[in-house]
């Protein structure tokens, strides 16, 4: 019942290209940076659109119920918290529909938050679990509500199934000087609540070995609450996105090996993972033609640039090396 504005970024690709979605949370804080990482890295990973969505009332709309009143949240501060779920209801019933509407998706999401947004993102890793495909929390508030919120949480996730779910759990440097990893969670007075609180989640996750989850964290000793977001978003989607790249470098020890039948296969599998039809980048399969010419495995440099031909069919350029083929073969 409120306006609300969302930034959007769609990549530049080729008529009906569709893209996999990250959602970003303090979008008037993440985005920019989130677009540049993926324009960056396009390639590594699948090229991403980009929605960051702004905020009205952050205390409300990213804590899922109302907070303790204590040292870390004023009487007016837990008055008006507790929006969460009706913030989970806009993104599932408003915006993704509305993104969906109106940009090239394909049906893969990623959602992104840090502190306050990464407790939003765990709240839709909980509860919300088939909203999104993907989940970052980097440094989220789990102190929130004196832990209660996530002890709860946890006793939750022990009964569900996260088949083909990702996350990753960032743990920034938040400890005074003093104490080390170990010791401030022996500490009872608050000093470091927010690393007091993700590291025994981390432990979680570690001991109880999530029905399907592929997860990871990655605890970030250079780095304080304030600055971890852009490293943690880094490493975040890379590990996410980590089987994505087709590796070519494995064709230098093993010059013999079939390009196009490995190619083929590798984003076969890319797709049924991701649940759509993930394509080679143009490059790529460029790159492997040539390859294959160089070490007169014709028939496969043949393949390959009748592939890009038919999977891009615009191009000059692919068009050109199937002429560079045609006339090695005269």
């Amino acid at each position: 019942g409120e306006d609300r504005t969302i930034m959007v970024h769609v990549p530049q690709g080729e008529p009906g290209q569709r893209y996999a979605v990250l959602y970003v949370l303090d979008g008037e804080e993440h985005f920019a940076s989130a677009v540049a990482i993926t324009e960056q890295l396009s390639g590594v990973f699948p090229p991403l659109i980009v929605v960051g969505i702004e905020n009205t009332d952050r205390q409300r709309d990213l804590t899922p119920n109302k907070g303790h009143i204590g040292k870390l949240l004023s009487a007016g501060e837990s008055a008006r918290s507790g929006g969460g779920g009706n913030f989970m209801s806009f993104l599932e019933k408003d915006l993704i529909p509305y993104v969906d509407g109106h940009y090239p998706t394909a049906p893969y999401r990623v959602i992104s938050g840090h502190s306050l947004g990464g407790l939003a993102v765990l709240q839709a890793f909980f509860y919300h679990t088939a909203l999104f495909n993907a989940y970052i929390a980097n440094d989220p508030s789990l102190w929130w509500e004196d832990q209660d919120w996530i002890k709860t949480a946890e006793k939750v996730a022990v009964t569900k199934n996260f088949a083909n779910k990702r996350l990753f759990v960032a743990a920034a440097n938040n400890i005074p000087t003093g104490y080390d990893i170990h010791s401030i969670l022996k500490d009872k007075t608050g000093l470091a609540p927010v690393t007091q609180a993700v590291l025994p989640f981390i432990s979680f996750l570690e001991e109880n070995k999530l029905k399907g989850l592929d997860w990871s964290s990655k605890f970030y000793e250079n780095e304080r609450h304030g600055t971890v977001e852009l490293n943690a978003e880094y490493d975040a989607l890379r590990y996410i996105f980590r089987d994505f790249q087709f590796n070519v470098r494995m064709f230098d020890e093993h010059p013999d090996w079939d390009r196009y039948a490995l190619l083929q296969k590798h984003y076969q599998e890319v797709s049924q993972r991701m649940g759509y039809t993930v394509l080679p980048s143009e490059n790529t399969v460029n790159q492997l033609g040539y390859a294959s010419m160089e070490k007169h495995q014709m028939k496969q440099a043949l393949a390959l640039f009748e592939r890009n031909v038919k999977e891009h069919p615009n191009s000059a350029n692919a068009f050109d090396s199937l002429g560079d083929y045609y006339s090695a073969v005269g």
